[in-house]
């Protein structure tokens, strides 16, 4: 008998570790890929979204146990059966061949496919369900293509967005009805002031400050009903205002879009009726040449944001710092006061009037 002699001339040597080493590296590597495969079916298995394979012959070849188990539960047996009799349990005829239009579409050609607003009444139970998926071309053991289909049940979400759109229509609704009796009730109030000054002894200059003023609240109210009492736009209260007093062209108005909250774009619509009234009677505005530059901005002290808004009049008679404060300045310092640290400073410089309103930006906006 004739013995192999190692490496070294002696049985067993070099080479016959060699060969055991090669044969232990080969048994790890498969027991390594043996693991990625269970490893990779145990993630197909447990990932939160349904998955299957519809085969060339069109024919369910594949399909993880949650899409066994949930959108495909009505249909037994479902591997190996026919991708249109399985359709046709789910849904109904029209939907189906909607379905297996997209398939085909995607096997025949390789484009991919996905939707995100499916949401379809089903066949096989008395429900609308949602659904957002998408297909894949793929290649089966085969060799052939077939079509991978992944999908997610998006039902209650579909469901939520459906109850939110119905809540905002509501919504609207008791907003819009809201908006129609504060409407009413401005209308009579003014009614009953025009009847009540009416033959009194109520100077007329009285009564046209009210009806301005009221005029003014009914201007702003106006505002926040088109943007549904979500916020007002600094510019538009302001180029509203001079709309109403006929001096549009004689405001120059510049700022950064910035949207007040309801009360304090109220508060700003007041403010600035105020000031127009008052540069129509006695400042800028009651001569030809006279103009008003309102700018506004945003500034950062500390930790906190703050809106600065200047009136600044120019080209008008000479200023004089009034001997007591009238009804407007009053307004001015106490409805600004109100707003969250807000406040109004009135300077009666010679060659016009300048009011400087602040208010503290979580106040103030909007957002």
């Amino acid at each position: 008998m004739t013995t192999r002699a190692g490496a070294e001339g002696l049985p067993g040597g070099r080479a016959d570790q060699a060969d055991g080493d090669l044969s232990q590296r080969l048994a790890d590597a498969t027991a390594r890929a043996d693991r990625q495969e269970e490893l990779f079916h145990e993630l197909i298995e447990r990932c939160p979204f349904g998955i299957y394979i519809v085969d060339a012959d069109f024919k369910i070849a594949s399909m993880n146990q949650r899409s066994q188990n949930g959108a495909f539960t009505n249909v037994r047996p479902v591997i190996g059966r026919a991708f249109e009799e399985a359709m046709r349990i789910l849904w109904p005829e029209e939907v189906a061949q909607e379905i297996l239009g997209h398939f085909r579409r995607t096997l025949e050609t390789g484009e991919p496919f996905y939707s995100r607003d499916f949401y379809r009444p089903r066949n096989d139970v008395d429900e609308v369900e949602g659904y957002e998926w998408e297909l894949q071309r793929t290649r089966t053991p085969d060799g052939r293509h077939g079509v991978i289909c992944y999908y997610y049940d998006s039902t209650e979400l579909r469901r939520a967005q459906q109850q939110i759109s119905s809540d905002q229509r509501r919504l609207e609704l008791l907003v819009d009805e809201l908006n129609h009796r504060v409407k009413n009730t401005l209308a009579i109030v003014q009614s009953l002031a025009a009847q009540s000054f009416r033959g009194s002894d109520i100077p007329s200059h009285a009564r046209e400050a009210f009806e301005g003023r009221l005029e003014a609240l009914a201007g702003a109210h106006d505002v926040l009903t088109r943007n549904h009492w979500a916020e007002a736009d600094v510019a538009t209260i302001v180029v509203n205002g001079a709309r109403a007093c006929g001096v549009e062209g004689r405001l120059r108005v510049s700022g950064p879009t910035v949207g007040l909250a309801p009360q304090t774009a109220v508060t700003m619509a007041m403010a600035v009726h105020e000031l127009l009234t008052n540069a129509l009677k006695y400042g800028a505005l009651s001569r030809d040449t006279g103009e008003v530059e309102v700018t506004w901005k945003l500034q950062k002290n500390g930790g906190s944001r703050r809106l600065r808004w200047v009136w600044r009049e120019r080209g008008g008679p000479p200023v004089k710092t009034p001997t007591r404060r009238g009804f407007g300045s009053r307004l001015l310092e106490s409805a600004m006061a109100a707003e969250g640290h807000g406040r109004a400073d009135l300077a009666f410089n010679p060659d016009g009037l300048v009011c400087t309103l602040t208010a503290d930006l979580n106040q103030a906006l909007g957002t």
